[in-house]
């Protein structure tokens, strides 16, 4: 039996192998003249880009699944442990969802799946022709053409349209995203502001990504696909916001956004109905390995006269992305933060080969 569902997968989930990868006469490069050659640097940026989108993405739903589980814990009078953590049946799991599955969202889907341990049956996608997606339902994922539905009934929702599509989707969603749903767009033909008007909401997340001339010399393999570009820790850490590799990484990633993470996850932990200090706990255990230096404390967040009868204020993600707060100076002057961070960062992705390492082909179905 377990030969067999082997032989069924084989086709769509093993990966080829590129016989022809170190033959130059047969590259995709050598068929081009001089004047085509100049563009390449195109194809370099664009896989960089969905690569950075990508890893950035599934890290950040990962970290608010464990804090969603951490939560739970932290209400048990039994002692957290990390087995908790990686159950695949959670027990308050995070909903994710994707609106629009062309190249970038199929490729977030099979990263989430694989990487952030989101369970299929937790992940809905809202595409105009579902019916090409099958190999996702395959695998267990709710994949649909109606996003109202799934903007209120997912916990952070990605917006992977083309920029003309944007107008239309927001007008749907707008009214029935919930207080509590992020909104994580992947659209760079919209600023957080424009967004910020046509969705109504001010939970929202969108990468500030850039590259420069001197960047796009960098070498960066565009052979391999995202899922297998993620195995190479080098990679992964290039796109990471704090990450210490930036000097060769083709696109840049503002640091800004590493700082909007931490106050979306905080977000999510109030509408948890946790008070700041669980807060606090919980950012610390899933962004920064729960270190014992530098932490970040209640009062880089919000003044004394904020206090919010122990809660954290909903934090204005679109705001806090124009102003210089007191966490941003931490962070970027705090090594142990940074750190911490970038270790949390890579260990996500360090994981899942160590359990591909101990489980072989199968480790989907344990």
């Amino acid at each position: 039996m377990a030969l067999m569902k082997r032989l069924q997968k084989s086709a769509v989930e093993i990966t080829p192998i590129d016989i022809t990868h170190n033959l130059e006469s047969l590259q995709f490069e050598s068929a081009l003249n001089d004047d085509e050659r100049q563009l390449l640097v195109l194809r370099k940026r664009s896989h960089a880009l969905v690569v950075t989108m990508c890893t950035q993405a599934t890290f950040f739903a990962n970290i608010l699944h464990e804090a969603r589980q951490i939560k739970k814990q932290m209400k048990s009078p039994q002692k957290m442990t990390a087995k908790i953590l990686q159950d695949k049946d959670s027990r308050d799991p995070l909903k994710v969802g994707i609106i629009g599955c062309g190249r970038v969202g199929s490729q977030l889907a099979h990263c989430l799946l694989t990487y952030g341990r989101v369970n299929p049956k937790d992940l809905k996608v809202s595409t105009r022709r579902p019916e090409t997606l099958e190999y996702l339902q395959n695998k267990g994922v709710d994949c649909f053409h109606d996003n109202i539905k799934l903007a209120s009934t997912s916990h952070v929702v990605f917006i992977c349209v083309l920029p003309s599509h944007v107008q239309v989707v927001a007008e749907e969603i707008k009214e029935h995203i919930p207080t509590h749903t992020i909104t994580y767009s992947f659209v760079a033909a919209y600023s957080v502001q424009k967004l910020k008007q046509i969705l109504q909401t001010t939970n929202i997340l969108k990468p500030d990504l850039t590259w420069t001339k001197e960047s796009e010399q960098n070498s960066w393999d565009c052979s391999e696909n995202v899922n297998t570009a993620l195995e190479n820790p080098v990679t992964v850490e290039k796109t990471c916001p704090f990450g210490n590799l930036r000097s060769e990484c083709v696109i840049l990633t503002n640091e800004k956004f590493g700082e909007l993470m931490i106050f979306a996850l905080l977000n999510m932990c109030t509408s948890l109905r946790l008070n700041k200090a669980d807060c606090l706990t919980i950012l610390h255990t899933t962004l920064f390995c729960d270190i014992s230096e530098d932490k970040l404390q209640e009062s880089d967040f919000i003044k004394k006269n904020q206090d919010m009868h122990g809660v954290f204020p909903r934090f204005d993600l679109v705001k806090v992305s124009q102003v210089n707060t007191s966490v941003q100076k931490r962070v970027s002057t705090s090594e142990h933060l940074r750190k911490a961070f970038i270790n949390r960062y890579l260990t996500m992705f360090e994981e899942y080969l160590k359990r591909k390492a101990l489980l072989g082909p199968d480790m989907d179905e344990t």
